[in-house]
């Protein structure tokens, strides 16, 4: 009765760690699509829109690609983004529970660093809604004033702030994962160190820059999304039978457990 407890224990556990990585894959897709429809459109010129006269970079770009969309866009892009960002969370415990064969000390702050990133990750994409729509606005009403010209840009800096801490937290999160892997004593195979959050973002930069012409047009701003896309697609295909790997490969030592 006791192995068979253990055994049905085991299942639900892995059953439920296989679901939460679903669940990451399922919110990069909405966050993919929500990206395509915030930002997603050929960029207007300054000749149409002389407000882009007025900024440059990011913002520039930013602004370009939303100011031709609807309204109706950019609410479902902000809205699909928002609405599943909690799905993130329950990824990262997955990702978690990847780690944990590992101590503590390895494997909680990549978790809590991840997550208080996809804390944040909402605000900045849901942001993206009102930015475009005041860009829209001060277009709509001719730029009369100084104050309402710099509206956009001043919507920009406090966006920017919260987007900087996250990639911060991601970038701690992916040096600290990187060391609890090559430490070995993950659930994770070890190339899966060179394949960490930050990584995955520059390799979906990569993928959303390198489509040349109109049809890399819809993924210009979509980079975080496929760089999670790409990252909690790889964390939960090593880990569907990563319990049947450490069966195989368990000695006396670790049936005691995780370590502290």
């Amino acid at each position: 009765m006791h192995h068979t407890n253990s055994r049905d224990a085991q299942a639900t556990s892995t059953r439920a760690v296989r679901l939460a990585g679903v669940c990451g894959i399922l919110a990069s897709i909405a966050w993919l699509i929500g990206d395509i429809l915030l930002l997603g459109k050929p960029m207007a010129s300054p000749d149409r829109y002389p407000i882009l006269g007025a900024y440059g970079g990011v913002t520039g770009d930013s602004l370009a690609a939303m100011l031709s969309a609807s309204t109706t866009r950019l609410a479902w892009g902000a809205l699909l983004g928002v609405l599943t960002g909690p799905l993130y969370l329950v990824a990262c415990w997955h990702l978690y529970r990847g780690l944990r064969p590992a101590r503590r000390l390895l494997s909680l702050p990549p978790f809590l660093l991840l997550a208080t990133g996809f804390v944040l990750a909402p605000f900045v994409h849901g942001s993206f809604y009102y930015w475009g729509q005041a860009a829209k606005a001060v277009h709509a009403s001719g730029g009369a004033s100084p104050a309402l010209i710099a509206l956009p840009g001043d919507f920009a800096t406090v966006l920017f702030i919260p987007y900087a801490l996250l990639l911060a937290c991601w970038l701690t999160a992916s040096l600290w994962m990187a060391v609890a892997i090559l430490r070995d004593t993950t659930s994770f195979p070890r190339w899966m160190c060179a394949t960490t959050p930050v990584v995955c973002v520059l390799i979906g930069q990569l993928l959303a820059k390198g489509i040349p012409g109109p049809a890399g047009v819809p993924l210009q701003g979509a980079q975080l999304s496929l760089g999670n896309l790409l990252f909690f697609t790889l964390t939960t295909v090593t880990l569907w039978n990563a319990h049947r790997r450490r069966a195989a490969s368990a000695t006396p030592q670790d049936h005691a457990g995780p370590r502290p």
